[in-house]
Order: structure tokens, then sequence, then C-alpha cells
């Protein structure tokens, strides 16, 4: 017995295909500079304009540049500190996964980059300053 059930369409349609977002690359008009500015160290500016100018910031509503500004005060906090606070660096990572901050944090929000965005910093200088 060759197969069961109905055989297969001739030409397979995908009915579940999910839409993407196609960010350009280009940053957000709608994150403002770094409120308060002078009250934050020099990481904290960095990571603020990283935010601003990445992709995802393209598809952020007001509701989103709220939660970057809350979430200022943990970053200021975590590199202010003496210790390491895994609490502070947790909730760090959860908000950030929840705005897009990695490439699977993007596959699963389903955002793809139309252009390579060309950023400023790699990440490997906040990391050097935070590990000594």
């Amino acid at each position: 017995m060759a197969g069961r059930g109905v055989p297969p369409k001739d030409s397979p349609a995908r009915r579940n295909k999910h839409p993407e977002a196609s960010l350009s690359g280009e940053g957000s008009s709608i994150v403002p500079e770094l409120p308060y500015a002078e009250r934050y160290l020099p990481e904290v500016h960095e990571w603020w304009e990283t935010w601003r100018q990445s992709p995802q910031a393209e598809a952020f509503l007001p509701t989103d540049v709220q939660r970057l500004k809350t979430l200022v005060l943990l970053v200021q906090r975590i590199y202010e500190m003496e210790g390491a606070d895994l609490k502070a660096y947790a909730e760090l990572r959860q908000q950030e996964s929840l705005l897009g901050a990695t490439v699977l944090d993007r596959q699963r929000l389903r955002m793809k980059v139309t252009k390579d965005s060309d950023p400023s910093s790699t990440g490997d200088d906040v990391l050097n300053d935070l590990l000594g």
C-alpha cells in the first residue's frame, strides 16, 4: 500500500505564512535624544544611542519609547554598581529581548532588516568595560 489519506495538492500553497516587518535599518524619529542626559554615564549614552539608531526602533511606538526611558535607569544602575547584580542584568536582558535585541528575538518577532546598518559600536567596548 503506497500512501494513506488524501494525496497532496499539485501546487502546495502555504496558508499559515505570517507577515514580516521589514525594517530599512535607518533608525527611528520617534526616539528622542536622551532626556536629562547630564545625569547619565557615557556608557548609558552609548546604550541609548544604540537603541535610538537601531533598525528595531523604526517599529517603535510611544509605549516602546517609555520602556526605553524606564530601562535607562536600570542601565545606569548596572554601570554604577560595585558588585554583580544578577537580577538587574536578567531584567535588562528580558526587557531588551522584548524590544528585539538579538537575532533570535528579531526572528521570533518576525523582523527583517532589509539594509545592513553600520553601527558605531559593536558592543565589545562595553563588554570590556564591564569585565575590567
